[in-house]
């Protein structure tokens, strides 16, 4: 019997990548301290490994400066690209950020791998 689980995919500003398997849904209070914040935005997202997805990103990470998380930042801009969104040159995505995937094959192991 194949059971759902979520995965929780999570991309560091320091460029390491990190994985996270929850039984249910995660809910705001999950993701908060899995991105270190206090207030969830939502930005889209195109990357060849994930398609598109969207991403819960630190809604005050610009403000409290976080660094720019450079690969939520170029799916990102993929996404607006592919969508023909309007973004304002130079903006950025900033902070770790948490991408939510349904999953059958749950991520068994919490690993990190550095995609830097």
């Amino acid at each position: 019997m194949n059971k759902t689980v979520w995965n929780a995919i999570i991309w560091k500003t320091n460029g390491d990548e990190e994985f996270r398997v929850f039984a249910q849904k995660p809910n705001f209070a999950n993701i908060y301290r899995l991105i270190n914040c206090n207030m969830i935005e939502f930005h889209k997202g195109c990357h060849e490994d994930y398609g598109n997805f969207e991403m819960h990103c630190d809604e005050e990470a610009k403000l409290t400066n976080k660094p720019v998380n450079k690969r939520a930042t170029k799916a990102w801009y993929e996404w607006c690209k592919k969508t023909k969104y309007i973004r304002l040159p130079g903006d950025t995505i900033n902070g770790d950020v948490a991408i939510l995937q349904k999953v059958k094959q749950p991520n068994e192991k919490q690993e990190v791998r550095s995609v830097a």
